[in-house]
């Protein structure tokens, strides 16, 4: 595994590259590091070049200006053309499935397939305030709360009960670190402002899968669908009994399911 440290237009970007084959870029959600996904750059080094970047104001990529979203899918281009590398496939989770989407409008030459979990197409009333609970969690309590917080949320009742020791590593890898917390109220404040992709998603022409859990809390399930419903060449896949976390929820059916369909 490579540490990566990429100058970009916005800034520094940090993350890391392991593995061989046709290219896969991992983008992580709100407050997120690279180091959210535990195992699984190794697990997809297996059939994948995979590169899994941290986004602006989190991990490495503090510097520079603040997070957007056209600013990350500028970076993530920016990489992509240091690490020499034509053409990708993104696998973006929650706030990474809208910068993944973000990417392949502004430079759909660059990304030849999108695996999207967990992803709203707009801002939502509801979504504005689940984002207006993580703000204050930031806020008025430590950081190490915010992240207790976002799992009970982010996996369902019945994983907690069956496989709270992941839980808890899972909180552990998230954080976020007290020195991730300004960059991650950032990320807030710009998703506050609002997006709306839903005019632009039939001009997403690479195939994509969208992936949802069920009994999602963080990002309704309804929006998942319109989002999937909004592309021209989406599949859409349940995992039942999910929440936020489908892509450990759903455990080796998924991942397979994934692995599959970014290796057509």
């Amino acid at each position: 595994m490579k540490a990566l440290s990429i100058e970009a237009p916005n800034g520094t970007v940090s993350g890391i590259e392991t593995g061989d084959g046709p290219p896969l870029v991992l983008l992580a959600g709100l407050g997120s590091t690279f180091r959210i996904w535990g195992n699984l750059p190794a697990i997809l080094g297996r059939d994948f070049r995979v590169i899994a970047v941290d986004n602006r104001g989190v991990g490495g990529s503090t510097d520079g200006g603040p997070f957007t979203f056209a600013g990350a899918a500028e970076d993530l281009a920016a990489v992509l053309e240091e690490l020499d590398v034509d053409r990708a496939a993104l696998l973006g989770a929650s706030m990474g499935g809208v910068i993944a989407l973000h990417a392949a409008i502004s430079h759909p030459a660059q990304f030849d397939r999108l695996a999207i979990a967990s992803s709203a197409p707009q801002l939502t009333t509801y979504g504005r305030r689940m984002l207006e609970i993580f703000q204050d969690l930031l806020l008025y309590g430590p950081p190490e709360r915010a992240g207790a917080a976002l799992m009970t949320l982010a996996f369902s009742p019945s994983f907690h009960e069956k496989y709270g020791g992941f839980v808890n590593d899972a909180q552990k890898l998230y954080g976020p670190n007290e020195a991730d917390v300004p960059g991650t109220l950032l990320q807030i404040d710009h998703m506050l402002r609002g997006w709306d992709l839903r005019e632009w998603l039939p001009s997403v022409e690479q195939p994509s899968l969208v992936l949802y859990g069920d009994h999602d809390p963080v990002v309704s399930p309804d929006e998942t669908k319109e989002l999937a419903a909004g592309l021209p060449n989406a599949e859409l896949v349940k995992v039942p009994g999910a929440a936020h976390s489908v892509l450990a929820e759903g455990g080796e059916s998924i991942l397979q399911t994934v692995v599959g369909f970014l290796a057509r």
